[in-house]
């Protein structure tokens, strides 16, 4: 999308964000917002892309998936922790995995 400048910056980064989590029926996710539990991504709207497609092995049974390095990403903070810094990972892995029903408006479990 950026490259061909199809949408603005700032309905691109509500297509990623807050769409999805609508869609999916997050709770609490998807915006900034008090009593949210907010990732949140620090970048220059200036260099914001992405580097080449590669293609890495580190799934489980060797499996493939593509991978391109971000650009112009300064820092990143999921649930209040800084997990990149200055462009580069810190080891953080501060994340949970969201659970349907327990997580979500859309699914309830019994």
């Amino acid at each position: 999308m950026r490259g061909r400048r199809i949408v603005g910056l700032e309905e691109a980064v509500h297509l990623v964000t807050d769409a999805p989590a609508r869609l999916f029926g997050l709770r609490e996710r998807g915006r900034i917002a008090p009593g949210y539990r907010a990732d949140v991504v620090v970048f220059d709207p200036a260099t914001v892309d992405a580097g080449p497609p590669r293609l890495v092995h580190d799934l489980p049974g060797d499996s493939v998936r593509m991978l391109a390095d971000p650009i112009g990403v300064q820092r990143v903070m999921v649930n209040g922790v800084e997990i990149v810094r200055d462009g580069v990972a810190t080891g953080a892995t501060p994340g949970t995995v969201l659970r349907s029903g327990r997580d979500t408006d859309t699914v309830h479990t019994r």
